[in-house]
């Protein structure tokens, strides 16, 4: 058992790196891979990820001083992101290289026989269409307010992000949903399919429309499609305990843990990974 789930969740890392991949620059260096984020420097855009089984400590501390010129050379902050069952010796390698824990988030998958399906009354989701710039603007303006507290509430998203969205939207690498509660929109929530494998992400709620439902009924849509469309998994990080508990309402079990390791503690408003419920 314990075998076939390393292999599962091996597979979930070898798509998960593809996946980010395609809009990224991928550096290789030693066993890991650089993913350095072509537009932003925000931390948790920008990270490195094992790849190959690890070598010594001393081999892999060599290694990490590669990745910190790499990642200074493109004014980024090095971080790793993994799952800690497949790498248990990277930890500690992490840390005598002069690296911090940045986080610890419980990771989740969800099958479909696992599925428990949930709807709120008057919640409505709908799947983003690359040509419907009114919704795909609501999509961005909700998401904006949820992660980037630094915007205003009703400063309306860019032209460029809108384009972006569309673009992604339109060549398959995203399907994005947002929902609404009574006719306002309220939430939004992102699969990145491939290969019948997805990440749930960007799951993100309005403060003032909270503990309604959003949540649930939000990630029931998208998982309901991703399994429709023939996926077999899908899996999340989960941000909280109340997130946590929202994704196994639904059929979520958790499997380990993926950590976040950073080269110092950097505090960035626009890095609140997931507040949602």
């Amino acid at each position: 058992m314990e075998e076939s789930l390393n292999q599962l969740l091996r597979r979930i890392e070898e798509i998960n790196v593809k996946v980010a991949a395609k809009n990224r620059d991928v550096i290789a260096v030693g066993s890991f891979q650089a993913l350095i984020d072509r537009e932003s420097e925000l931390t948790w855009l920008n990270y490195a990820v094992p790849v190959e089984h690890l070598g010594r400590s001393s081999e892999e501390e060599e290694v990490i001083v590669e990745l910190r010129e790499v990642f200074r050379e493109r004014d980024r902050t090095l971080r790793f992101e993994f799952i800690q069952s497949l790498y248990p010796t990277l930890p500690e390698i992490l840390e005598q290289a002069g690296l911090n824990l940045e986080a610890r988030h419980p990771m989740l998958l969800c099958t479909p026989a696992d599925f428990q399906p949930n709807h709120a009354l008057g919640v409505q989701v709908r799947l983003l269409d690359a040509s419907e710039e009114t919704n795909t603007s609501s999509y961005l303006s909700v998401r904006n307010q949820c992660f980037y507290e630094d915007l205003a509430a009703d400063e309306p998203p860019t032209l460029k992000e809108i384009a972006e969205l569309s673009e992604q939207i339109q060549a398959g690498q995203s399907r994005c949903a947002l929902a609404y509660l009574n006719g306002i929109p309220a939430g939004v929530g992102v699969t990145m399919p491939m290969m019948g494998v997805c990440e749930l992400a960007g799951v993100a709620t309005l403060p003032t429309l909270r503990r309604q439902g959003v949540a649930k009924t939000l990630c029931s849509f998208l998982i309901k499609d991703h399994f429709e469309g023939g996926g077999d998994l899908v899996w999340l990080s989960a941000g909280n305990a109340i997130a946590q508990a929202t994704y196994e309402s639904i059929g979520f079990r958790v499997v380990g843990s993926r950590l976040n390791y950073i080269d110092a503690i950097v505090i960035n408003s626009k890095a609140n990974i997931e507040r949602f419920v």
